[in-house]
């Protein structure tokens, strides 16, 4: 039966060790004498004691803390991303707190004040964006270290993200090759991605020599995506998608402008497939197919929809890796090794849909 101790002032007299000491070794294992260390973990294999963390970080001026905001959780893509941030942080003996905004500006706004009270050492947020309370947010940057990742707001804040220029101009380049131009399908600009790649889009076609086409209602603020990526396209298609019935221009289907579509992202290219498959269109490069679908961010479903999605993959373990690289030099003050906006090349994911 393990030992108990209800205080660590009962533990640090088990252990023979002063109470500085234990917390010392609670800060940092590394920081007492080996053998010291070994006596205490011998010490706490054999009893039921846990340190009230939470507590002793309230005493100090910065906890060993890291907040991490990200518009939506239940979003595979900042799933992974916070995955990633969370075993860095833990690897460099950080605390991570997940909080989601859901979307919303006064939970982002919530969110920030938590951060706050919570007296983190530093934070990593993707923020809303459009939506997103630009004074609060600029409030939490002068109070402590923050980094901006997938998206940033305007400022000297430090970045890390997707180049968007970049991997835009790859994809088209990659369709314009293998079949017609693509379509560009838009979705609503909730953060600065939205037009970053819609005039990528655009500047690449036009090097290419093809005729930027752009469709989809951007007027509505959401976030979801597949939804609007479904209702848009059945609308579209109409009630003459079918394989054999067109409308629009001839040969293409429906009231489409174009048998290749570029979707913004991966959710929305998933609510696109779902309508044309509803519709009986076939989706594919070989020739008897209807449509070609390609999208952007490699999704971690993406591989998974039938057929597979052609996409560009953005570097997560990259975008991680460097966001908590360049706040960790932030609290060391290392601002030599931390750069303004660090913009991360994409690869082309080349699958059945394109």
């Amino acid at each position: 039966m393990p030992m108990t101790h209800k205080t660590m002032e009962d533990f640090a007299r088990s252990c023979g060790v002063s109470r500085p000491t234990l917390s010392k070794y609670f800060d940092d294992p590394t920081s007492v004498k080996p053998a010291t260390r070994k006596r205490i973990e011998e010490a706490l294999r054999s009893s039921d004691y846990q340190p009230n963390l939470f507590a002793r970080n309230l005493n100090r001026k910065r906890t060993r803390a890291i907040g991490i905001v990200v518009p939506t959780v239940t979003d595979p893509f900042y799933s992974e991303m916070v995955s990633r941030i969370e075993l860095r942080l833990r690897d460099e003996g950080y605390w991570p707190i997940v909080i989601s905004s859901h979307g919303s500006t006064e939970l982002e706004m919530e969110a920030t004040r938590t951060i706050l009270s919570l007296k983190v050492s530093g934070a990593l947020i993707a923020p809303l964006g459009l939506r997103s309370d630009r004074r609060t947010l600029e409030k939490l940057t002068q109070t402590m270290p923050v980094v901006y990742f997938d998206t940033y707001l305007e400022g000297g804040t430090p970045f890390v993200g997707n180049n968007n220029a970049q991997s835009v101009s790859t994809i088209v380049d990659y369709l314009c090759r293998s079949g017609d131009a693509p379509i560009y399908f838009d979705i609503p600009h909730v953060n600065h991605n939205s037009p970053e790649r819609l005039n990528s889009y655009v500047a690449a076609m036009r090097q290419l020599g093809q005729e930027p086409v752009v469709i989809g209602n951007t007027r509505d603020y959401t976030w979801d995506f597949e939804r609007i990526g479904y209702e848009q396209m059945e609308q579209m298609l109409g009630a003459s998608g079918l394989p054999g019935k067109t409308s629009g221009l001839p040969g293409k289907p429906g009231g489409l402008p174009g048998k290749t579509i570029l979707c913004a992202n991966d959710r929305l290219a998933f609510g696109v497939m779902a309508a044309a498959f509803a519709k009986g269109l076939k989706i594919g490069r070989k020739a008897d197919c209807d449509l070609r679908i390609a999208a952007h961010d490699d999704h971690p479903l993406s591989r998974y929809t039938c057929p597979a999605l052609t996409t560009i993959a953005q570097d997560f373990a990259a975008m991680a890796g460097r966001s908590v690289e360049t706040l960790l030099a932030l609290l060391n003050e290392d601002t030599a090794n931390v750069a303004p906006k660090v913009s991360l090349d994409a690869a082309l994911v080349m699958r059945q849909s394109a």
